[in-house]
């Protein structure tokens, strides 16, 4: 290891290991909540079991990222509509006077920020023996077992390590948005290779399907993990749950970015890959310029105030996104990149870059070689057909025809298609709903210039778009 490696890791270990001091204030905090959480429910006469668990409990935490999980392990004959029902009115109490945001796994959760830079998450969960699991969540307690269990003092501070530099590569997070890597998986990998720096090594090994299998249920059959688990970029067996992949959130984007960043890192290796620098947006000037200049055209679609837990609600944008995309292309609009961003309150804002945002009105359709079976239908279409502007005739022994395209200007087919909510086209039904109730706007380019002025996140987000490489490309 190179000396300037060492220095890396000691620094972040130095920033994201908490001191005993404030290990103990933590659990003292965490704590006081589980009491309240307990006596709400005694309060209401509901009967179930409050843990502290998570990195909390595992003590895998970083100094800046103290979140506070409690969950409420209720009796296994609870009937299922009573977790996101009684329970979660009674976590809701327990955090009162607090902002509450409702989150979702398979079914809702709480989570109020108590302090600046605490959070807690009160989720409802049955307290059953594996493998008789009624809810996704039940298995956390195993998992929070199964990780104290292995992991010593060094390897808890590698696994810190590991997650800050996923959270500093921007891969830390299994929700939808993010699609990447639990906290849990962070520590089953370190668990398996034995130390961060191994994690980063073999990262960039990983074929698409690869199977890691912490207690080697597979060993010998893995051809039986690859049929149960499906076409995935990763497997890694739980090892509480052989039936399930912890990895299964990873998208294949993600898990690419954090090969990718690996192998940058062990190569070069720097601290801000760890903790990359705060993204300075452009400048009113020059995003206007860029925008501009840059060849290229902006479509924004702006959608306000859809009404979902974020959770859901990042599932209905990239559902719609993907929705509009395949749209626009289907009338010959050239995508570039796409993306999506939300203050998962008010508005939300797909983006997409294309070739160009205007086409000619005529377009060449080439149609079947003469004589074919699907000749005469073609004729038959195109013949005197409405949008005909020439042909049909034969070129190169097929038929082809000059037609009128029905849009050539890609904002006119977005608002065209949306103006009843799109739902005929596949956007989700939240989304449809807001466009129905709000309306929807698209805006071209500059015009997108008055919301990125009073919005700092999503002036941030695009400048980071626009910039469209990672932040590590830039190291010296």
């Amino acid at each position: 290891m190179s000396r300037k490696l060492k220095e890396i890791l000691s620094e972040v270990k130095r920033r994201v290991t908490p001191t005993e001091n404030y290990k103990r204030r933590i659990l003292k905090l965490a704590e006081k909540f589980r009491v309240k959480v307990e006596e709400e429910l005694k309060r209401r006469g509901l009967q179930a079991e409050v843990k502290i668990e998570g990195s909390i409990a595992k003590d895998t935490w970083l100094k800046d990222d103290a979140d506070i999980d409690l969950f409420m392990l209720v009796p296994e004959e609870t009937p299922k509509e009573a977790l996101g029902g009684i329970y979660l009115e009674a976590a809701r109490a327990s955090l009162k006077g607090y902002r509450i945001v409702e989150r979702f796994a398979e079914h809702p959760y709480v989570e109020a920020w108590v302090t600046k830079k605490i959070r807690v998450d009160v989720v409802p969960c049955y307290k059953v023996k594996p493998p008789k699991w009624r809810s996704a969540t039940d298995r956390t307690p195993y998992h929070t077992e199964y990780v104290r269990a292995k992991l010593d003092e060094k390897l808890k501070n590698e696994v810190r390590l590991l997650k800050r530099f996923m959270k500093g590569v921007g891969v830390y997070g299994s929700d939808i948005k993010v699609g990447g890597f639990s906290g849990y998986l962070a520590e089953l990998l370190v668990i398996h290779y034995g130390s961060f720096l191994r994690v980063l090594e073999e990262a960039p090994g990983w074929g698409e399907g690869r199977i890691i299998d912490p207690e080697n249920f597979y060993k010998g059959i893995e051809e039986d993990a690859r049929r149960l688990f499906g076409e995935v970029p990763l497997i890694v067996v739980d090892p509480v749950d052989k039936s399930r992949n912890v990895a299964s959130p990873v998208r294949l984007e993600t898990l690419s970015l954090f090969k990718a960043s690996a192998k940058a890192f062990l190569k070069k290796p720097d601290i801000k890959f760890f903790y990359p620098p705060k993204v300075k947006p452009l400048s009113l000037q020059a995003l206007r310029r860029n925008l501009q200049d840059r060849g290229s055209e902006f479509l924004f679609v702006k959608i306000r105030r859809v009404e979902a837990v974020p959770d859901i609600l990042w599932g209905q944008i990239y559902k719609t996104k993907k929705v509009l995309r395949r749209l626009l292309e289907n009338y010959d609009f050239k995508i570039l990149r796409d993306a999506a961003w939300s203050d998962e309150n008010e508005n939300s804002i797909l983006i997409f870059e294309v070739e160009s945002s205007k086409l000619n009105e005529a377009k060449r359709h080439v149609g079947p070689p003469v004589a074919s079976l699907e000749e005469e239908n073609f004729l038959r279409k195109y013949v005197n057909g409405e949008n005909v502007i020439s042909g049909p005739c034969v070129e190169d022994g097929r038929w082809i025809v000059i037609l009128r395209r029905k849009y050539h200007d890609a904002r006119v087919l977005l608002e065209d298609k949306l103006a009843n909510g799109g739902r005929s086209l596949g956007v989700a039904s939240r989304i449809s709903e807001s466009i129905v109730r709000w309306g929807v706007q698209v805006l071209r380019g500059n015009e997108i210039l008055g919301f990125y002025r009073k919005n700092r996140d999503f002036a941030s987000f695009l400048t980071c778009f626009i910039r469209g490489k990672p932040l590590w490309l830039d190291l010296d």
